[in-house]
């Protein structure tokens, strides 16, 4: 579905307007991380839009191959850069796609941006970068030994005795980008919808809380586009007008059974991650493992439903990160002797680690490194249970000596 096509009409969109502060912004920092192409089409399609209501007219994806000089493939990819850096949303209905435009970050944001200021500096030099940070940096003003006057609305206006109905309606706003989100599911709605002979019919179903829940079960139990078909169309309801996701839940768990993995020896496994390509780096392992093969690994067997249901409640309820959650199963399955707990277990500890915003594989993965087992005893009662032993200052440490081992057995 994300596939445009040049006979594909689209229209663009915005809820603010840009300004010259934000094409500095876009210039200097965004640039040299999306690429001179993803930058003309971005300044582009913002031009596309009148600059009175913020919303452009209908235009054909062959008019921006001939505006551009580029053909459809390379302005795919250049608008795949804006989407994943969060420049832009995209969305589709009936062969047309809505474009949505962000304003960029504040360039305060941007470099303080764990992600995007990494970024910016592998793709610059260190003196280039140095430079560029000069050209955003303010003089502070030293206040020390000033006293603040500044008077509070209620100090000057008077108190209204008769509040007035608000007016409603969509009004301009500060409309930016947000820190960058990682999805690590390709599932492709638009081949999806495709399956059925009623598209449009399928395409009104899928409200954004459907297709994420699509996302989480095609990606917790290995569905494709052709085995969500089967699912989806026992979950809709009698009057087609409704899906309902706990049948979408259930019905995927059920077509789970009937899917027997060949679990292949430890040598096998490894052998395997390489011949699929499969990232040997432990960031890059536990991002993008599926639930249902780690699983499979840890516990030396098939894969039950009731473990996948534990790995869906995780994301769905407590909101964890994909790649988390993985790393949040392998620590917990080995410290408790190749076991899986139950829920309850998991969702005391995932709530902890929301917390203390744990929330990309790199810091899961550091916490379970240097886990302090003392803060560990007063904030969560339920990871006491894991195996430990007490070092000579008296404070009990977790053993996660089965990490480094681990994952030293994927590389």
């Amino acid at each position: 579905m994300d596939k445009a096509r040049a006979t594909d009409q689209f229209f663009v969109y915005a809820k603010s307007n840009l300004g010259a502060n934000d094409f500095q912004t876009l210039s200097l920092l965004y640039q040299p991380i999306i690429g001179v192409l993803a930058f003309s089409l971005y300044s582009t399609l913002w031009h596309l839009i009148n600059r009175q209501n913020l919303i452009s007219e209908r235009y054909l994806h062959s008019d921006l191959e001939s505006i551009l000089n580029y053909k459809i493939v390379k302005i795919e990819e250049a608008r795949r850069n804006l989407e994943a850096i969060g420049l832009m949303n995209v969305y589709f209905h009936d062969d047309c796609f809505a474009y949505e435009m962000k304003l960029p970050m504040a360039a305060a944001s941007f470099i303080n941006d764990g992600v995007l200021g990494s970024y910016l500096q592998n793709c610059v030099t260190e003196s280039r970068y140095e430079k560029i940070l000069k050209l955003f940096r303010i003089v502070p003003v030293n206040k020390t030994d000033f006293i603040n006057l500044t008077k509070s609305f209620n100090d000057v206006f008077p108190a209204i005795s008769d509040s007035k109905k608000l007016t409603s309606g969509e009004f301009v706003v500060t409309n930016r980008a947000k820190s960058i989100s990682i999805n690590d599911n390709s599932f492709d709605f638009r081949l999806f919808v495709e399956t059925f002979p009623d598209t449009n019919k399928i395409s009104s179903l899928l409200t954004d809380a459907v297709k994420e829940k699509i996302n989480i079960l095609a990606y917790i139990y290995g569905l494709d586009e052709e085995s969500m078909h089967t699912i989806f169309a026992k979950a809709i309801d009698e009057a087609n007008t409704d899906v309902d996701l706990a049948k979408l839940s259930r019905f995927a768990r059920e077509c789970n059974k009937f899917d027997v993995p060949v679990i292949e020896p430890q040598e096998d496994v490894k052998q395997q991650d390489f011949q699929d390509g499969n990232p040997t780096d432990p960031v890059d392992y536990f991002g993008s493992v599926s639930p249902k093969r780690l699983l499979s690994q840890l516990l030396g067997g098939l894969v039950s439903n009731s473990d996948l249901r534990v790995v869906e409640r995780l994301i769905e309820e407590i909101r964890l990160d994909k790649g988390v959650v993985n790393v949040l199963l392998a620590y917990t399955i080995k410290n408790n002797d190749g076991n899986m707990p139950p829920f309850a277990y998991y969702q005391k500890i995932g709530m902890s680690w929301k917390r203390n915003q744990i929330d990309n594989v790199e810091i899961a993965l550091d916490y379970v490194r240097h886990l302090n087992s003392e803060y560990t005893r007063n904030q969560n009662p339920a990871e006491k249970k894991i195996s430990h032993k007490t070092g000579k200052s008296g404070k009990p440490e977790v053993k996660i000596d089965w990490l480094d081992d681990y994952l030293k057995s994927i590389k």
